[in-house]
């Protein structure tokens, strides 16, 4: 124990020890708000729920922090940087593979690889090279660990980039010529519901349809267009539409030009 202190106290793996601690600790601070306080209670049924649903809060807390620090650096870094730094920047860290990651994942991964290499090879390097300086054998150590981190951090970050992928929400007028499903037991001029599939946990749309209709919960309707006074997309019953309108459904573009028709 004391061999290991020594070696991670030893210049320059110290130089990699420290930060390796502050990472330590903050990831070991997520992992305290992900179990939350109730783990203080013993129930072991408490505690497996928790993490369940913990591990779900990290990761949409990982992407929400993703896209609210990448709001915030934008804005600040346009009042401090020119546009073409700004995509430099970007350039240099898609070459390193740290392109859509969080800064925490990724500064934590590029800290433990280069303590571990310098963990590693400290002490053959200055046996092997104990004819130079000791501060230049340590310096030229600890660049070379840094440079060996940022690669084997790029390698290890890049496969999780679809993990922190951010979809945004489609635009109202890519919803037009969609087909909805009803929601609300009704559908008129004043009020209605509808669900929509996104690829994701779907979308939940006010509607409305001022003509006369018989639209209820589980029924399809077409998308009309935004009424943007009432804050509710117009819709109409798929059954009144024509045989060969419904073939074209298949097809969005065709499906958002017939809607666009029907408004007209």
């Amino acid at each position: 124990m004391t061999e290991f202190l020594n070696a991670i106290l030893a210049f320059p793996t110290v130089l990699f020890t420290i930060p390796l601690g502050v990472v330590v600790g903050y990831w070991l601070t997520v992992m305290v708000g992900v179990v939350g306080i109730d783990l203080l209670d013993g129930d072991l049924g408490d505690f497996a729920l928790g993490a369940k649903a913990g591990a779900g809060e990290v990761l949409e807390g990982g992407l929400k922090g993703a896209v609210e620090g990448g709001a915030k650096a934008a804005v600040e870094g346009g009042a401090k940087a020119s546009l073409e730094s700004v995509k430099s920047g970007a350039s240099f860290l898609e070459v390193l593979g740290f392109g859509g990651v969080p800064v925490t994942v990724s500064v934590s991964f590029l800290v433990f690889f280069s303590w571990l290499l310098s963990l590693a090879f400290a002490r053959p390097a200055r046996d092997a090279l104990g004819a130079l300086p000791g501060v230049l054998v340590s310096g030229g150590l600890a660049t070379l660990c840094f440079a060996g981190g940022l690669f084997l951090a790029g390698l290890v970050v890049r496969p999780l980039r679809p993990l922190f992928a951010v979809q945004q929400a489609p635009r109202r007028t890519e919803l037009i010529g969609r087909v909805c499903v009803i929601a609300s037991g009704r559908v008129d001029g004043k009020f209605g519901h509808a669900t929509l599939a996104d690829g994701g946990a779907g979308l939940l749309l006010n509607v409305v349809c001022d003509k006369d209709n018989t639209l209820g919960r589980d029924g399809k309707a077409l998308i009309l267009g935004y009424d943007a006074a009432r804050d509710a997309y117009e819709v109409e019953p798929v059954d009144w539409l024509l045989p060969e309108e419904l073939e074209h459904l298949k097809d969005p573009l065709t499906a958002a030009a017939i809607a666009r028709n029907k408004v007209r």
